[in-house]
């Protein structure tokens, strides 16, 4: 092949290792890169080995049984975080779909890769792919090469310029860069000099963001996150007594939570199960409760609404400082199987003592539009009651961290099972609890009393706009050639 021939003449050899090797590495790179138990500096080269692959084999049994190593990678990468009481049958149910969004940009590059401007075919096909995901499908956000650089501060600021698909977007230029100096045996500006200077740069923006922020003297507002004995979440529904007895550590919390100067406290998800006959007076008896300790109280819980099957209403009250109930919400994005009515109520943010205060619910915030929407309402705050399981803990947590950034606001994130937090605009957790650690299950904490303008909530998804018309442009010269190639009939 062609392609063995020029890696051969530029001394890197890649041909004389069997292509399926490339496939095994792939599988490993990938499978480290991702969720937990992950190797930040893997990010930069996961992709590495599966575009040699594809440089070095044709035919459709190659991209058949490349398909095949990008699901077996990401099951891997699932299976990371599948434990109880979520089944196993998850994996696929994520491996496959994710790998199917991925799956264009390999091919697409393998196709054109020695056409001029190719080298950024790779990484505007593969950010357009995953923003469909998140935007367009239940999958969320899952899976977005951004989360790999959850631990790097840093870089995570740049999401406040052009949202994931900025972050991403970098992640997947530096692996097709790689790739095609290891291919071609030599380095290009737009192949070495280029990504190497953007790389650097945003390093530099985002640690003078991040230092900034420090010593800006702002006002701040004091938050708690209150955590729950229940650990109901389905069938069998638990008894009265059990439920008394949450309520009655919930309300003991609560009030903990105030006397030491929490004027802003969220339960987390699921804090309590409500019949639907008992609801009426339960809510005023939340009403009470932070009319009394004078607090904005965000009370999440799940009221049964059938139970064969089980469907419920997974939801909070947010609960003013007089006691007022400003709007009820339901959980707007169920996760996939989760038996919840679906909310469709529009966003709403509360005006707290010039605060302007919003909240979500867990996986809601996985959607960036979401964020979005409270971004365009002014936000400066978000709680969001959440309920993990051990196998995404911190993950999802940190997950989090990327809407406050992208949108300026910070993020009360109360969890159940999982990693509570309270995160900056600038994505720092300034407070953690952990609900498997043994603590009195109340997390205090200071978090900014206004939000900071970004660029993304601004220009929004503009730069992924501008990728597509990229790719609309490239398919047209790529057309075009092809057809100058065609010899003339007659």
């Amino acid at each position: 092949m062609k392609e063995l021939s020029s890696a051969h003449t530029q001394g890197f050899y890649v041909d004389k290792i069997n292509p399926l090797w490339y496939l095994a590495i792939g599988i490993v790179s990938m499978a480290l890169t991702h969720m937990t138990f992950s190797i930040e500096v893997m990010a930069w080269v996961s992709s590495v080995p599966f575009l040699i692959y594809l440089s070095l084999t044709k035919g459709w049994k190659s991209r058949l049984t490349f398909f095949l190593a990008l699901v077996l990678a990401w099951s891997l990468v699932v299976t990371k975080i599948i434990s109880d009481p979520i089944p196993l049958v998850m994996v696929f149910l994520y491996s496959i779909p994710i790998s199917l969004f991925h799956l264009p940009g390999y091919l697409i590059w393998s196709k054109f890769k020695n056409q001029k401007y190719a080298l950024f075919l790779f990484p505007v096909i593969m950010i357009i792919m995953e923003w469909i995901q998140y935007t367009f499908t239940p999958l969320a956000s899952w899976g977005v090469a951004a989360y790999t650089m959850h631990d790097n501060v840093s870089l995570i600021q740049m999401v406040s310029l052009f949202g994931l698909a900025g972050l991403s977007f970098l992640i997947y230029w530096v692996n097709v860069s790689i790739t095609n100096i290891i291919i071609k045996g030599k380095t290009s500006i737009s192949t070495f000099q280029l990504p190497l200077i953007m790389l650097f740069l945003l390093i530099a923006f985002g640690s003078i963001r991040y230092d900034i922020s420090k010593g800006n003297g702002i006002d701040s507002v004091a938050v708690a996150a209150v955590g729950t004995d229940s650990k109901a979440s389905g069938l069998p529904l638990p008894s009265k007594e059990s439920t008394e007895h949450t309520r009655t550590a919930l309300f003991k919390r609560t009030r903990t939570a105030a006397d030491g100067g929490a004027k802003i406290i969220s339960w987390n998800e699921a804090a309590i199960f409500i019949m639907p006959e008992d609801e009426n007076e339960w809510i005023n008896s939340i009403k009470e409760l932070a009319a009394e300790l004078n607090i904005t109280l965000v009370a999440s819980y799940v009221t049964p609404i059938s139970q064969s099957p089980l469907r419920y209403e997974n939801k909070y009250q947010f609960i003013d400082s007089s006691g007022k109930i400003t709007h009820t919400y339901l959980k707007h994005q169920p996760v996939p199987g989760e038996p919840a009515v679906q909310g469709k109520s529009p966003l709403k943010v509360a005006d707290i003592k010039g605060t302007k205060v919003a909240a979500a619910i867990c996986y809601d915030y996985d959607f960036p539009y979401l964020a979005k929407g409270y971004g365009e309402l002014g936000a400066d705050m978000v709680i969001l009651p959440s309920s993990d399981w051990r196998g995404i803990d911190p993950v999802h947590t940190e997950m989090a961290a990327f809407r406050a950034v992208e949108q300026g606001h910070s993020v009360l994130r109360s969890t159940r099972f999982g990693l509570s937090a309270a995160i900056t605009p600038y994505g720092e957790m300034v407070s953690q609890m952990s609900s498997f650690d043994n603590n009195d299950k109340i997390m205090f904490s200071q978090l900014p009393s206004k939000g900071v303008p970004t660029l993304y909530s601004v220009v929004q998804d503009s730069f992924v706009y501008l990728c597509i018309g990229f790719l609309l442009w490239f398919t047209t010269i790529a057309s075009r050639s092809k057809n100058k190639l065609r010899p003339k009939k007659g």
